[in-house]
C-alpha cells in the first residue's frame, strides 16, 4: 500500500519501481507458482512479483514458506525499498542483490548463471546497455544495438538463459518488440524457431506508470504441451479495461479472462487466436503484431442516409440490438412504432432523449431481470453462508473460493444478463474486498472487530441513530433559517460590508446592537418604528442561535451515549469497568497521604472526593448502560451480522455490474436517437421557421421593407 502510494505520488518516476498489482496479478495466474518452485525477477524493483508470487502460493492452500525468492536491481534505493518490502510481508527466503542485470548478473550457481521454475519481470522499457565487460555473454544469441534503446529483447534473452528446462517465464515488453525489424527481427527468428513462445498477450493502454508505450505481455515456455508445438497464442486484450483519471487498470475480470484463455487455449472472435509458427514466419515475415492476428476493431457504425434525410430508425438497426433487449426482457415495440416499411419512430412516451432512461428502467421486464439475479444471489448465499460458517473449522480458504465461484457462476450465467467472466468478476471483486475478513476468521472466530459500526447501529440502535440525525437535520435547518435571518437583518439595518467581509451572524449583530445603541435615547415616532424593527431582527438572529446551540449540546450528549453504547455493546464493559476502578484506586491513594484534619489539605480532600463520587457514578453508569444494551455482542450475534456484511457486500458488487449492463442498453438507445430523432427535412423546417423569426425582427427595426 504505502509503495503504491509512493508511486502515485511519484507519477512518472514511480515506473522506476513499481508495477501496478493488477499488472503482477495477470503475470502471476499466469505463470501459476507452486509450492518448491525457485522464481526469480532480474529487474526486481519493489518486489512486487516477488510478494504476489508468495500470495498466490499461499491462497492456493500450499506452504508459501517452501518457495525459494530472488531477485536484482540495479537501482540502490529501489534495492533497499525492495528488501525492506520483504521484511513487512514476513518473506524470509529471499536473495535481493543490487547491480546490473545485464552487465553482471549476481545470482549465480556454481559460478554459472542460476536457472529457476519462474522468471517474472517487468524490465524498464526502451533502455541503452554495454558489451564492455560483460559478463556471461553466452546468455545471449544475438545483440541488439547498443545505443537506440532497444535493450527489451535483451532482458528476454538473459530470462530465458535463466529458465529452467521446464520452467515458465511470463515478462512485460513494449510493443515495438514485436515488429521492428533489424537486430530485433533476427532474435524473433530465433524465440519462433526454437518454438519458446507460448503466448503474446496485448495489454490495453495506460496501465503503467511515466509511459504511454503500448505493452504486451510475452510468455515463454521451454516445454510446451504437444497440442501447442509450433503454434502460439495471440491475446488481444487491448480493449478491456477500467478508465481512471491519470491511470487505467485491469478489472478482475479482465484477468480472469485472460487467464482463462490462456489456460485452456480458447480462441475467441476479435480477442484470441492460434497462430501457426508456418502463417508467422511465412506469411507475415516473423512480425508479431498482435492486431495483425486478432483485429478488434469495432464495426463501423452503420448510418442510413435515407434515415438522416427524411426521418425514422431503420429497423435493421434496432434488429441489430435485439440481443441487448432480449437479456433484459424488454420489448422492442414498448420504444418504437412503425413508420413506413423498414422503418421505425420512438413512441410518444420516448418524445425527448432524457425519456429513455427512466422508460427502460421502469419497464417491468428489466425490473424482473434486476429480482431474478437477486433471488439467484440468495439461493447461492442460503448455501455460501453454510460454507463461511465452516471457516474456522478448518476449512481451506482456496477450497471454499473455488466452490462458491464455481456456485455463484452456475447460478448467474444461465441469467444470460453477464456472462462467464463478468460473474466471475462479481465474485473476484468481492472476494478481494473480503479476504482479509476471511483470515481473521480462520484465525480468531467471528471476532466483532469485523461487524461495522452502521451494522452493529442498525441491528441494536437505530432509534438513537434516528436521534442524533433529527438533531442533525434541526441544526441544519436553524443554520439555514440563521442565513436567512441575517439576509433580512442586513436589509433592514442598510448594512454594507467593507470589501471581502464575509456577513456573520456575529457581524450582523454587532451592526444592530450599534443601531439599536444610536437609537435608544430617540423619541420620534419614526426613530422607535426603526428601532423596534431592528430589536426584531436581534432577537429572531439570538432565538436561532440558541435554538441551534440547545440542539448541537442534545446532539453532543445523544452522540456520546450512542458511542458508548457502540462500545460497550462491541468490547463490554470489563476494560471500562477495569480502568475506572483502577482511577478510583489512585483517588483512594491520595486521599490516604493527606490529613484530614489539616486546614491546607481540605481543599485537595474536597476535589478528590468528587473526583472519586464522578468515578463511581460512571461505575455505575456503565453497568446500567450495558445492562440496558443486553450485554456484550455474542459469538453469534457477531457472526450473524458479519455474514450480513458479506452478503450486502456481494449483492452490491452484482448491482453495480447489473448497472453496468443496464447502462449499455440506454445508452445504446440513446445513441438511435442521437442519430436519427431528428431528420434534414426537420432541421430544414426549423430553419425556414427562425429565418422568417428573424425576418420579422428586421421588418419591424426597420432594415427593410
Amino acid at each position: 500500500y504505502l509503495i503504491k502510494y509512493f508511486a502515485d505520488s511519484a507519477g512518472k518516476k514511480g515506473g522506476e519501481f513499481y508495477t501496478p498489482a493488477e499488472v503482477v496479478r495477470l503475470l502471476v495466474q499466469l505463470t501459476k507458482p507452486e509450492a518448491g518452485n525457485t522464481i526469480y525477477d532480474p529487474t526486481v524493483g519493489s518486489g512486487g512479483f516477488l510478494i504476489q508470487s508468495h500470495q498466490y502460493v499461499e491462497e492456493q492452500g500450499q506452504d508459501p514458506n517452501d518457495l525459494a525468492l530472488f531477485g536484482q536491481d540495479s537501482n540502490g534505493t529501489v534495492w533497499s525499498i525492495c528488501i525492506m518490502n520483504m521484511i513487512l510481508h514476513n518473506i524470509t527466503r529471499s536473495t535481493i542483490e543490487n547491480g546490473d542485470t545485464l552487465a553482471n548478473p549476481l545470482i549465480l550457481d556454481s559460478g554459472q548463471v542460476r536457472k529457476f521454475d519462474r522468471v517474472l519481470a517487468n524490465p524498464p522499457f526502451s533502455q541503452n546497455y554495454s558489451r564492455a565487460n560483460m559478463k556471461f555473454p553466452n546468455r545471449f544469441r544475438e545483440w541488439t544495438p547498443e545505443t537506440g534503446k532497444k535493450a527489451d529483447l535483451m532482458f528476454v534473452q538473459h530470462m530465458l538463459a535463466s529458465l529452467k528446462p521446464r520452467g515458465l517465464m511470463a515478462t512485460i515488453m513494449p510493443h515495438g518488440v514485436l515488429f521492428r525489424s533489424g537486430k530485433e527481427k533476427l532474435i524473433r527468428e530465433i524465440l519462433i524457431n526454437d518454438d519458446v513462445i507460448e503466448a503474446i498477450v496485448s495489454l490495453p493502454p495506460g496501465l503503467f506508470y511515466g509511459t504511454g508505450i503500448p505493452a504486451c505481455v510475452l510468455v515463454c515456455n521451454k516445454s510446451k504441451p504437444d497440442a501447442l508445438r509450433d503454434r502460439v497464442l495471440f491475446i488481444n486484450a487491448d480493449r478491456e479495461y477500467a478508465e481512471g483519471k491519470a491511470q487505467n487498470r485491469l478489472r478482475p475480470e479482465d484477468i480472469e479472462k485472460i487467464d482463462f484463455v490462456f489456460t485452456h487455449k480458447r480462441e475467441i472472435p476479435k480477442y484470441s487466436r492460434l497462430v501457426s509458427r508456418a502463417e508467422i514466419a511465412g506469411g507475415n515475415d516473423y512480425s508479431l503484431n498482435v492486431r495483425r492476428y486478432v483485429d478488434n476493431t469495432p464495426d463501423p457504425e452503420p448510418e442510413d442516409v435515407q434515415a438522416h434525410l427524411i426521418g425514422g430508425i431503420p429497423e435493421s438497426e434496432v434488429a441489430a440490438r435485439a440481443q441487448d433487449f432480449a437479456r433484459f426482457g424488454v420489448d422492442p415495440d414498448t420504444l418504437f412504432e412503425p413508420e413506413r416499411p423498414g422503418y421505425l419512430a420512438f413512441r410518444e412516451r420516448v418524445g425527448r432523449r432524457p425519456a429513455v432512461k427512466p422508460v427502460l428502467e421502469a419497464e417491468p421486464a428489466l425490473l424482473q431481470v434486476f429480482a431474478a439475479h437477486s433471488a439467484a444471489l440468495e439461493d447461492w448465499w442460503a448455501v455460501a453462508r453454510d460454507d463461511f460458517s465452516g471457516l474456522n473449522n478448518g476449512k481451506k480458504l482456496l477450497q471454499l473460493r473455488n466452490e462458491l465461484l464455481t456456485a455463484l457462476k452456475s447460478k448467474l450465467i444461465p441469467l444470460c444478463v453477464l456472462d462467464e467472466f463478468k460473474s466471475a468478476g462479481v465474485f473476484v471483486n468481492w472476494w478481494q474486498q473480503i479476504r482479509y475478513d476471511l483470515k481473521t476468521i480462520i484465525s480468531t472466530g467471528w471476532h466483532n472487530s469485523l461487524v461495522p459500526d452502521d451494522y452493529l447501529v442498525a441491528a441494536f440502535f437505530q432509534s438513537e441513530a434516528d436521534e442524533v440525525e433529527t438533531l442533525e437535520a434541526q441544526i441544519s435547518e436553524g443554520q439555514s433559517e440563521l442565513a436567512e435571518a441575517v439576509e433580512i437583518a442586513q436589509e433592514v439595518a442598510a448594512y454594507e460590508p467593507e470589501e471581502n467581509q464575509s456577513v456573520t451572524a456575529a457581524v450582523i449583530k454587532k451592526a444592530l446592537k450599534e443601531l439599536i445603541d444610536d437609537l435608544a435615547g430617540s423619541t420620534s415616532e419614526s426613530a422607535r418604528g426603526e428601532l423596534s424593527a431592528l430589536q426584531a431582527q436581534d432577537e429572531a438572529i439570538k432565538s436561532i442561535e440558541k435554538r441551534i446551540r440547545d440542539s448541537r449540546a442534545a446532539l453532543k450528549s445523544k452522540a456520546d451515549e450512542l458511542a458508548l453504547k457502540l462500545e460497550l455493546k462491541r468490547v463490554g464493559g470489563d476494560a471500562l469497568s477495569a480502568e475506572t476502578q483502577e482511577l478510583i484506586r489512585q483517588v483512594d491513594a491520595q486521599l490516604a497521604k493527606l490529613d484530614h484534619g489539616k486546614k491546607a489539605d481540605k481543599g485537595r480532600i474536597a476535589a478528590l472526593k468528587r473526583d472519586r463520587d464522578i468515578l463511581e457514578a460512571r461505575m455505575a453508569e456503565t453497568d446500567s448502560v450495558l445492562a440496558a444494551v443486553g450485554g456484550r455482542l455474542t459469538d453469534e450475534e457477531a457472526r450473524q451480522l458479519i455474514l450480513k456484511k458479506l452478503y450486502d457486500l456481494i449483492h452490491q458488487e452484482l448491482d453495480r455490474y447489473l448497472n453496468v449492463e443496464k447502462r449499455a442498453l440506454i445508452q445504446s438507445v440513446e445513441n438511435l436517437w442521437d442519430k436519427y430523432a431528428v431528420s434534414m427535412r426537420e432541421l430544414e423546417a426549423q430553419r425556414a421557421d427562425t429565418m422568417k423569426t428573424l425576418d420579422g425582427f428586421l421588418r419591424g427595426l426597420g432594415y427593410w421593407g
